[in-house]
């Protein structure tokens, strides 16, 4: 927990007017309304609601909320510094030209496989995928708080063989043991994707080599 000083101006980027939000997304696979494995009972997200308007919360996985950002913050910094107003500015429009030039070699990247089906460990990467063009087909599960169901699982192994499934995306944070039980019977690949970058050094070159290292991994997988 962050103690912060009685006076202090708070900002919440997800609630910016630059912030562009995606809703939840719900059942077994994206595409899908609705399906007889889904297990609603078992699979709420807890950490999202789950109610119709639910927003997305996963929104810094977009690099174009990631620019919007810059300008944002930017912009506070310059009210509570005034006199350090242009640095401020410049350094957001630097970033924002770096996030330009790192979009235009993720989109190179993922170009030889965009239309790969793939399936995530928990939706937690549609911004991600929104803004290059690949849609995951389905998740795992829909909570980062709680396993799937069997039921859950089943229906996504079915998914898997049936719909061409051919990447299965992990997490580190969750049990390696959900993507085995997935993958059995299946000759889908696998890769770690980590939307936290808790194997990423600090500092300011944490969010491009995060969005760098997600894009690899995804194309390699698939």
């Amino acid at each position: 927990m962050v103690s912060l000083t009685g006076g202090a101006r708070v900002t919440a980027l997800l609630q910016a007017d630059a912030t562009a939000l995606l809703p939840v997304r719900d059942g077994v696979m994206f595409d899908t309304q609705h399906s007889e494995s889904d297990d609603h009972g078992h699979d709420d997200h807890a950490d999202h609601g789950h109610a119709d308007g639910a927003v997305d919360p996963h929104a810094w996985l977009s690099p174009q909320n990631g620019a919007a950002w810059l300008g944002v913050i930017a912009a506070q910094l310059s009210m509570a510094d005034p006199e350090n107003q242009t640095a401020y500015a410049a350094n957001a429009a630097a970033g924002q030209a770096e996030l330009a030039a790192l979009s235009a070699e993720i989109n190179s990247l993922l170009a030889p496989v965009r239309g790969g089906r793939f399936v995530v460990f928990h939706d937690a990467y549609q911004y991600f995928e929104t803004g290059f063009d690949v849609p995951a087909a389905g998740s795992i599960t829909l909570s980062d708080a709680s396993d799937p169901s069997p039921a859950r699982i089943a229906g996504v192994q079915a998914r898997i063989r049936a719909d061409g499934i051919t990447c299965v995306l992990a997490e580190p944070q969750f049990n390696p043991g959900l993507v085995a039980t997935v993958l059995d019977g299946t000759t889908a690949r696998t890769g770690v994707l980590d939307p936290l970058a808790s194997d990423l050094a600090p500092g300011q070159g944490l969010y491009p080599a995060l969005l760098r290292q997600m894009a690899v991994t995804l194309a390699e997988c698939l």
